[in-house]
């Protein structure tokens, strides 16, 4: 599906998946316009005329009001909204402007509740209802799959729904509330280490179980899908479940924590866990590289090493 002649517009560009992507392609040699938060895509005029001035041939629709488990249960009503808006009007200008293949970048927290149990199966995926601290977030998302199918029937577009495990790594946003697990636990332990703390706590019990997946496995995988035209929603994972304390331990091993950890059963864990069906990834010969300890010690020292560069929002 890429081709050196394609004109790849990446929405979300400066994010942490966007970043790492865009470093890619334009490693390998395409022409790449990579969007920010300062084009502000809720907006229909700006989008499209970004869309009519560039002219891309394939999209990769990353962007997104994204947060933790607080952001997202704090925010409902942006969450919702920003992205209804956001979602709608990418789609929405990539038919207007021809676009011939589209990435979108779905979420894997908006899997039906009931499922967290059990496999994650494609799908299932709109097949329930998903976890309330996340739900406006979720149907947001949810929403955007059902915009493309509708598109795929009326074969006006050809599109893959990225349904990914837990990403993380350089580049991501470590602010320590309305961040995801890793880098928020990443920059609260290394502020712990440098403040000299004592303890650091934890929401829920640290029972919840996760699939991480390092952002270079995830990159990797994004282009394998685009470059093998698979179609619909496609989960990109590793297969390995670890649970919240495990997180962590492995962390404060990492950075060299000498305090308490203290979890806090008051407070919300989120879904219990996400397990996801790899069928369809193995089925084009994609596999992950980087185990959990390699991805955390590569993300704690890249986070040491650039502090100018640490997103917080």
């Amino acid at each position: 599906m890429l081709k050196k002649s394609d004109r790849i517009l990446v929405t979300g560009g400066t994010g942490l998946i966007g970043t790492n992507l865009v470093d890619k392609l334009l490693s390998n040699g395409y022409e790449v316009k990579s969007l920010s938060s300062k084009n502000d895509l809720r907006d229909f005029e700006v989008t499209q005329n970004i869309f009519k001035d560039f002219k891309p041939t394939i999209v990769y629709h990353l962007a997104a009001k994204v947060g933790g488990i607080y952001a997202n249960s704090s925010y409902k009503p942006a969450f919702y909204s920003d992205n209804v808006l956001i979602n709608t009007n990418v789609v929405n200008s990539s038919i207007k402007n021809n676009v011939k293949y589209l990435f979108a970048m779905g979420t894997g927290c908006a899997y039906p509740k009931r499922l967290e149990n059990g496999l994650l199966k494609e799908e299932d995926f709109l097949d329930g209802i998903p976890e309330v601290t996340n739900d406006a977030y979720a149907y947001a998302k949810r929403g955007l799959l059902v915009h493309l199918n509708s598109l795929k029937e009326a074969d006006l577009i050809n599109f893959v729904y990225c349904l990914p495990a837990n990403i993380y790594g350089p580049h991501d946003n470590f602010h320590p509330k309305n961040s995801h697990v890793v880098p928020g636990l990443i920059r609260r332990f290394c502020d712990a280490v440098k403040n000299n703390d004592k303890e650091i706590n934890i929401w829920g019990d640290g029972s919840a179980r996760r699939d991480f997946l390092y952002i270079k496995d995830c990159i990797d995988a994004m282009i394998k899908l685009t470059e093998n035209k698979l179609f619909g929603p496609v989960n990109v994972s590793s297969g390995v479940l670890t649970s919240i304390k495990e997180l962590a331990f492995s962390l404060k091993d990492i950075t060299g924590f000498e305090g308490e950890i203290k979890f806090d059963i008051n407070m919300p864990a989120g879904q219990m866990q996400r397990f996801y069906d790899r069928t369809k990834m193995k089925s084009i010969g994609w596999e992950y590289n980087y185990d959990l300890k390699k991805g955390l010690t590569e993300t704690v020292e890249w986070f040491g090493r650039n502090p100018e560069l640490i997103r917080e929002r």
